[in-house]
C-alpha cells in the first residue's frame, strides 16, 4: 500500500494535480515526471505520444509503482486504450472521465471546452457528454497558445490578449467552461477576469477524486502517516521547469531532478 503513485504531464501543467492530490492524499508516495522534452504535446501525432509515455509508463513499473496517473488530456484523449492495453497489471486513469463527471452533476447547459489541438480533435469531451446528455450545447475550441505561454512562464506578466481572443465571443454563449487542459488552471484567475461569474471545471481537481476513490475501493491507500515522498523529475531543463512552475507550487523541501527516458 506505500507503493508510490506514478503522475506525468507533458511540463508543469500535471503540478496541478500532485497539488490537489497532496490535499485530498498527503500520505502518499508519488512520483512526478514532465516530459518537458516533448512539450508541448498537443501538436503531436498519435504515434508520437504513444511512444512518449510508453517510456514513461515503462520507467514508472521500474519504481514499482501502484496506479499510473496521466494528468494531461491529450495523452488521456488520444492514447490511454492503448496504455491500458499495453500495461495491464498496473491500472492507468485519465483525467476525462472524471472531469465529465465533475461537469455533469453541475446540471449546466452550455459549455465550452478549451483544450489543445490533439484534445479537441480526438473529440472525447463532446463524446462523452453527449454520451450522457444529448440536450447540453457542446462547444469545442482548440487553445495551442496556451501551454506555450505557461511552460514559458510568459502567464506571470499576464496574458489577457490572448485569452480575450480565444475567449471574449463565448462570454454570453456558455454557463460553464471546461479547462481541458492541466496547465489552464495555472491562469484560472485571469480566465475570470474575461468570462466572468461562470461555471469552471478543473480536470485537475476531478482526478484528484477518482485517484482517492479507486485507491480506497481496492484496499490499495497507504496508511503510514508517518512521512510521505515525492520526486519530481523533468526531462528538460530543470532551471526553466522550477522558474514557470514556482508561483503555483509549492518546492519546500523538494527539489527537481533530470531524467533521461
Amino acid at each position: 500500500m506505500n507503493r508510490p503513485i506514478g503522475i506525468f504531464d507533458s511540463g508543469v501543467g500535471g503540478l496541478t494535480v500532485l497539488t490537489s492530490l497532496r490535499k485530498q492524499l498527503p500520505q502518499e508516495n508519488i512520483i512526478y515526471i514532465g516530459d518537458n522534452l516533448h512539450c508541448p504535446y498537443g501538436n503531436k501525432t498519435k504515434e508520437q505520444l504513444l511512444s512518449y509515455t510508453k517510456r514513461i509508463c515503462r520507467y514508472f513499473i521500474s519504481q514499482n509503482v501502484k496506479m499510473i496517473v496521466l494528468a494531461c488530456n491529450t495523452t488521456s484523449a488520444n492514447v490511454l486504450n492503448e496504455l491500458q492495453t499495453l500495461f495491464p497489471d498496473v491500472p492507468i486513469v485519465g483525467v476525462i472521465h472524471s472531469t465529465v463527471h465533475d461537469f455533469l452533476v453541475r446540471e449546466k447547459k452550455d459549455v465550452l471546452v478549451i483544450a489543445t489541438h490533439a484534445t479537441i480533435q480526438s473529440h472525447k469531451y463532446r463524446e462523452m457528454i453527449e454520451k450522457y446528455n444529448q440536450q447540453i450545447n457542446v462547444f469545442e475550441l482548440e487553445t495551442p497558445q496556451l501551454v506555450p505561454l505557461i511552460e514559458s512562464g510568459e502567464y506571470k506578466n499576464g496574458i489577457s490578449s490572448v485569452l480575450n481572443e480565444y475567449l471574449l465571443k463565448y462570454k454570453d454563449k456558455i454557463d460553464s467552461l471546461i479547462l481541458g487542459c492541466t496547465h489552464y488552471p495555472i491562469v484560472l484567475d485571469q480566465i475570470v477576469e474575461v468570462l466572468g461569474d461562470k461555471a469552471y471545471i478543473s480536470s485537475s481537481d476531478a482526478i484528484s477524486q477518482e485517484v482517492y476513490s479507486y485507491l480506497k475501493v481496492h484496499d490499495k491507500l497507504n496508511n503510514d502517516f508517518k512521512q510521505s515522498s515525492i520526486r519530481i523529475y523533468t526531462t528538460g531543463d530543470i532551471d526553466e521547469f522550477v522558474y514557470s512552475s514556482s508561483d503555483f507550487f509549492d518546492y519546500n523541501h523538494l527539489k527537481v531532478e533530470h531524467l533521461v527516458l
